[in-house]
């Protein structure tokens, strides 16, 4: 096997937004840019992850925990998911990034950060979930226009750890190299 594998100093890159998923964790995405489901318009740029209930989000950049809600728990009518009435209440992290950008983890069912709080990348903040409207567990991730609300415009995001373009399709699954 030696013959096919390379040895090299070169680090890793550092900079740049990467996957919201731990080191060396694989998922899908089941809805991508401009999706046919609901990522039109404000969410037009966001892309959701099928993932297992429960798995650990991380922060795609360095960022301070600029908003949260966490009020749609176990019990509540829209915490494992509802139609378009339950819009409002997906449970969520938005970091402030140092470019003047944010970004948003939604559909959580654990929120584990604080506002103000300083969160390096690939720090944990919260657990997929499917809270709000939703058609299953997932984490709905989304770079976004600093415009001093949790959920702002989203803009396109190049993923420095997904090969090519950085920008994953409906269908692909991607690994993260999202390793602090």
């Amino acid at each position: 096997w030696s013959g096919l594998v390379e040895c090299t100093l070169d680090e890793a890159p550092t900079d740049g937004f990467f996957l919201p998923l731990e080191c060396g964790m694989m998922a899908k995405i089941s809805q991508g840019n401009f999706g046919d489901f609901s990522h039109q318009g404000k969410s037009a740029y966001a892309f959701d992850f099928q993932l297992v209930l429960g798995t650990p989000l991380v922060a795609i950049a360095d960022g301070t925990v600029a908003f949260t809600y966490a009020g749609t728990q176990p019990g509540d009518p829209c915490y494992d998911g509802g139609g378009q009435e339950c819009i409002n209440a997906a449970n969520f992290v938005t970091l402030q990034h140092n470019d003047g950008t944010m970004s948003i983890y939604g559909h959580l069912s654990s929120v584990d950060v604080e506002p103000g709080e300083l969160v390096p990348r690939g720090v944990a903040i919260g657990l997929s979930g499917s809270s709000g409207w939703s058609t299953g567990p997932h984490a709905h991730v989304a770079r976004q226009e600093g415009c001093g609300s949790g959920w702002c415009q989203s803009i396109a995001v190049t993923f420095t750890d997904v090969p090519g373009d950085g920008v994953p399709k409906t269908g692909d699954t991607v690994t993260s190299n999202n390793c602090p």
